[in-house]
């Protein structure tokens, strides 16, 4: 059975789309843009208000509370952009405080756990904590505005279709969703575009260079990015600090207590503090490795 069709409106490029096969043929009730601010669902955005890519009917962009500054400024940067074309609406899990930072330290109430590396009390073996933070900060919160736009409880019986801007140096990122309702698109992937040459696009727009996107606290972070942060935005790199710290030394975090383990945010499983930034790294878990809906990071 097969999962891909091709939208066939030629003025467009092409697109792949992943869905149930009953879905692919339904007519489509609502068309998401799921706009993580980063590189390549930027490129998307503008290459739907330049006309290159089929009109969506709304962009969400999922606010974990924890993104940099910059990349805030870039949302509104964009919402500026696409003012009276598209509209971008911001979203946030709503369950707590609606920062996932806040949310982890917090004594009482919702969290959902990030994968941190850990360290055993009792043997001294390594390993790392289940993510839960992509489906609880990012698709939950859209998907409630999706049935709030359609004004539905369940999304059973409706065809959305959710673009995204996966490229296609990362194809491995590539999913049929397991709802019936929902249609995967990645334009970007089906006409082989990669991230670097979503950088050339918007160079040869004259617009501005996108941030990347992910959390302050992202245990994903490489040391280039980790150097980064500590360089250019040291206010950011100390909250970071400071979380990291409270990982290990927290009497009232819920998610702490619930450990069993040191926990760090630097792979090396020390301090984050006194990590070694200028490691050359052989290999450094991705962002993307576990990521079960391309929603995070793009």
């Amino acid at each position: 059975m097969s999962n891909i069709k091709t939208n066939k409106k030629s003025q467009y490029l092409s697109e792949m789309r992943l869905g149930h096969e009953e879905t692919l043929e339904q007519k489509v009730d609502l068309r998401v843009l799921s706009l993580g601010a980063g590189v390549q669902s930027s490129t998307v955005l503008f290459k739907v208000l330049h006309e290159e890519i089929a009109p969506v009917d709304i962009a969400i962009f999922a606010d974990t509370g924890n993104e940099p500054q910059e990349v805030y400024e870039w949302v509104e940067y964009l919402k500026k952009e696409a003012e009276g074309k598209l509209d971008i609406i911001t979203v946030v899990n709503d369950k707590n405080t609606g920062s996932i930072y806040d949310d982890i330290l917090s004594e009482t109430g919702w969290f959902a756990g990030i994968p941190v590396y850990t360290r055993s009390k009792v043997d001294n073996s390594n390993g790392m904590s289940r993510r839960q933070c992509t489906d609880r900060y990012k698709i939950q919160p859209i998907l409630k505005e999706v049935r709030k736009i359609l004004d539905v409880e369940t999304l059973r019986g409706k065809c959305v279709e959710m673009v995204m801007g996966i490229s296609s140096d990362e194809k491995q990122r590539l999913k049929r969703p397991p709802n019936k309702w929902q249609i995967n698109c990645y334009p970007l992937a089906e006409n082989e575009i990669s991230r670097d040459e979503c950088l050339h696009w918007m160079k040869h727009k004259d617009l501005p260079m996108p941030p990347r996107s992910a959390c302050i606290i992202c245990p994903y972070h490489n040391n280039k990015e980790w150097r980064r942060l500590k360089e250019n935005y040291p206010e950011e790199f100390e909250k970071a600090i400071y979380f990291d710290e409270q990982l290990r030394s927290s009497k009232t975090s819920q998610f702490v207590q619930r450990m069993d383990s040191e926990l760090f945010l630097h792979k090396s499983r020390t301090p984050l503090k006194d990590a070694d930034l200028g490691a050359e790294e052989d290999f450094q878990y991705s962002l993307f490795d576990d990521e079960c809906e391309g929603m995070c990071g793009v």
